[in-house]
């Protein structure tokens, strides 16, 4: 005999889920909110109350008087969602992308901004899929899926229409005022907080993620309306490259999250450059990123704005390095092994590396920089003209570190063989990285023996990390935190320089001051004067002081 419940109904699964159907309770349009925004505050925001533990230490009443006002902001944020057919999709979507944002940040220390947006929405399928783990997945399956299903369980009794349109809009001011009353208790201590410690509301869920789409959205926006400047259409080829007996190819490889510290050749404890170590080229130990991703540091090193000046509008709005190497009469390409040309080459053009181009390189789905040496190999015998070739690395792109070097290359054992630093001991997180620099370095070398070793071009080479890696200091991994807030392991970069002496000796170029040149600080602002100043090409775009070859051509410095 079957037991039964009250009503006759059967403890089977499915007179379970009929009585769970039959006593579902009602809830008013405010008590779900309530509900839910009490949820996210407990659930989603495990930094942030680490943070206001930390700025509020020894006054838990101010502890409690901020997260009571942050509590009616989040019920602020709910209530104009508090509609008939709206509010639990709305609901459902806000506690998904609040679960998504705090797994990044507890596991990663990711700050959610609207240049993280930015790389998100950059992001290609296979980041995607190495980001997509079983334990995000887990995460994401209890505490956004589930939560979100439930919500369509209890009955939501909405007021009628004639009530709804004041009892929602009343909702709205009392959270908001609310809100402020709460902060305004202790209101000299909670302006201070936040004007000075960005971090704190900067790791708010939903809010700061809500608040990051708003501003990239608004960013977007702006730049597609921008009308593009033209730039350097003086430019022209100087007297040292019309004279050169052979088409002068300059190969700059744009490298990914290559950190400085962990560069052999800047003094790092392990060997990951061994190959460059025995060439002659030019290590500026001391170089500045403009940014902490590749959506800011890529476009930002080839337009002609400092990294003060920088911003995503004025890059839209202004023609960059490549299109003044075109005025001037030099073919600039670019070839993309990584999220593609971040807008750079919209106007000259990219190819992306695939299967057709480097298939042994390729054949795990994913093309390590093998391919690009191939890609090398072929326009070298195609080159008939000045040109300058933009390789753009896939490098040390993490968090799968290790499918960045082949199988068998992994000079550092027990490297970490999955994007899941869970599973990971430290050691074995930095061994991967370190195993990426060194197939870096073995790519580069392999690079500049090739360009040694023909006839048909008069070869030079740049090699310059986009930004830098955190690899678990300070409980931050991966890259893309804040300038404000960025350690120095996300903003300094290897930059390097292969010069043979056939190219000085064409350009002018003394090599005894270029020498001394990398023992001075310098930064990714560089980069597109200094392309020009190697190209000879003579613009009023080009800045002496910030070209690292005018000093060494000294009847070229006031070009």
């Amino acid at each position: 005999m079957l037991p039964f419940a009250a009503g006759g109904i059967p403890w089977t699964f499915s007179g379970v889920l009929a009585a769970l159907v039959l006593r579902r309770p009602r809830l008013s349009p405010v008590v779900l909110n309530l509900i839910v925004a009490s949820y996210m505050m407990l659930v989603f925001n495990t930094v942030f109350w680490g943070h206001l533990g930390r700025l509020f230490d020894g006054a838990p009443m101010n502890v409690l008087l901020f997260a009571c006002a942050v509590w009616m902001l989040t019920l602020f944020t709910l209530s104009p969602f508090a509609l008939p057919r709206v509010q639990r999709p709305a609901l459902a979507g806000l506690i998904l992308l609040a679960a998504a944002a705090a797994w990044y940040q507890d596991h990663l220390g990711a700050v959610i901004d609207k240049l993280m947006i930015q790389n998100v929405m950059n992001t290609t399928v296979a980041e995607t899929r190495q980001l997509i783990t079983l334990p995000y997945l887990r995460h994401m399956a209890l505490s956004g899926l589930l939560p979100a299903l439930l919500l369509f369980w209890p009955r939501i009794t909405y007021p009628p229409a004639r009530h709804l349109l004041w009892k929602m809009p009343l909702t709205v001011v009392a959270s908001f005022v609310l809100t402020f009353g709460f902060l305004f208790i202790n209101l000299k201590a909670n302006v201070s907080i936040i004007r000075e410690h960005h971090e704190l509301m900067g790791s708010y869920q939903p809010g700061a993620t809500i608040g990051a789409i708003a501003r990239y959205a608004k960013m977007e926006i702006r730049a597609r309306n921008t009308e593009v400047a033209p730039l350097g259409q003086d430019a022209v080829k100087g007297p040292d490259l019309l004279a050169a007996e052979k088409p002068v190819l300059l190969v700059v490889f744009v490298g990914e999250t290559a950190r400085a510290q962990n560069f052999g050749l800047n003094g790092y404890t392990r060997n990951t450059t061994p190959e460059l170590a025995k060439l002659d080229i030019l290590n500026f130990s001391d170089t500045s990123s403009c940014g902490t991703s590749t959506a800011v540091s890529v476009p930002c090193m080839f337009s002609p704005f400092s990294r003060t000046d920088y911003s995503h509008q004025r890059f839209m709005g202004s023609e960059n390095l490549l299109d003044v190497l075109q005025h001037a009469g030099i073919n600039p390409v670019w070839i993309d092994n990584n999220t593609g040309d971040q807008r750079v080459a919209r106007r000259t053009g990219s190819r992306r590396i695939d299967a057709t181009i480097g298939s042994a390189a390729c054949a795990s789905g994913e093309c390590t920089d093998q391919a690009l040496l191939e890609a090398l190999e072929q326009e070298i015998g195609s080159i008939k003209e000045d040109t300058v070739l933009v390789l753009h690395m896939i490098g040390s792109h993490g968090p799968a570190y290790y499918m960045r070097y082949p199988q068998g290359f992994a000079p550092f054992d027990g490297d970490c063989r999955t994007a899941e630093f869970d599973y990971c001991t430290q050691g074995e997180i930095t061994n991967a990285y370190d195993n990426s620099i060194a197939y870096t370095d073995h790519i580069l070398a392999s690079a500049i023996t090739r360009l040694q070793e023909q006839e048909r071009v008069l070869p030079a080479m740049i090699y310059l990390s986009d930004h830098g890696e955190s690899l678990g200091e300070a409980g931050l991994y991966l890259h893309a935190a804040p300038m404000f807030m960025a350690p120095e392991v996300q903003t300094k970069v290897p930059f390097l320089m292969w010069l043979p002496q056939r190219f000085r000796q064409a350009m002018q170029l003394d090599g005894g001051c270029l020498d001394d040149l990398t023992r001075q600080p310098v930064s990714q602002d560089n980069l597109f004067h200094t392309v020009l100043g190697l190209m000879d090409v003579s613009t009023s775009v080009r800045e002496p002081s910030l070209d690292l070859t005018s000093t060494c051509r000294p009847e070229r410095s006031s070009t």
